[in-house]
């Protein structure tokens, strides 16, 4: 074996040794700190003295006294309990037009025909479910007669429209009367004699024309290419002349 080799190991029994040593060294100083911690007693903080407790009267506490914490938030000072609701009118409602004019009612057997006229316009016969203006018409008979109007129905007697025609056109004849005073009334209509030649009267509507006062002619006559209609209603006699063509 070389001297060189003798040597190194030499060498590598001393550094072993001194690893030994330091490591021996280390392990009796942690020994000791275990030692220390494990010895350790704290000393505990001197007790702080009571809280004086204070009895307060149940009978003097009143919740008036914190109205403002509940009604006002901390962080808004501006906050107000008194909620205004702004409450806006219904609109008005909508005025019921004028009824129309009412002539008469024709009941033929297939429902009835009411002759009627709105405003200023002639007349003119109107079945039921029709419109005259703003009304519909829902039933009518020879006593009353009913309207529908924004989903309402409205139920007058003949009596009452006839009255309403009446009193409108009053002031015109009074009016009529202021500018000309020296205007003569028309004479009352004078009834035809039973041996006056049968003729058909005035335009009713739906190509009919009515029966002139005083015809005593019998039902079927015929004259000017009309046919005269007559029979006796359960509300009245009925009376019409019809187109013969």
């Amino acid at each position: 074996m070389s001297r060189s080799i003798i040597f190194l190991n030499l060498v590598l029994l001393v550094a072993l040794g001194a690893g030994a040593l330091e490591l021996r060294r280390r392990w009796q100083q942690s020994q000791e700190r275990e030692a220390q911690v494990l010895a350790f007693r704290p000393v505990p903080p001197p007790a702080l003295p009571a809280a004086s407790t204070v009895q307060t009267d149940p009978s003097k506490i009143q919740a008036a006294q914190y109205v403002e914490v509940a009604e006002r938030f901390l962080f808004a000072r501006d906050r107000n309990p008194n909620v205004v609701v702004e409450v806006k009118a219904p609109p008005p409602p909508k005025p019921m037009p004028n009824f129309p004019s009412v002539y008469g009612v024709m009941d033929l057997g297939m429902g009835p025909t009411v002759f009627m006229a709105n405003g200023n316009s002639a007349q003119q016969g109107y079945r039921l479910g029709e419109k005259i203006g703003d009304f519909t018409l829902r039933a009518a008979n020879q006593k009353e007669i009913t309207f529908e109007w924004e989903g309402k129905d409205i139920t007058k007697s003949l009596d009452e429209l006839r009255v309403r025609v009446a009193s409108v056109s009053a002031p015109v004849e009074r009016m009529n009367s202021n500018v000309n005073n020296n205007a003569v009334p028309e004479a009352p209509r004078p009834k035809i004699p039973d041996n006056v030649r049968p003729a058909p009267g005035t335009d009713i509507g739906g190509g009919r024309k009515g029966c002139l006062p005083g015809d005593s002619s019998p039902a079927g006559t015929v004259a000017d290419g009309f046919k005269k209609v007559s029979y006796t209603y359960a509300f009245g006699p009925i009376c019409y002349w019809e187109s013969s063509r």
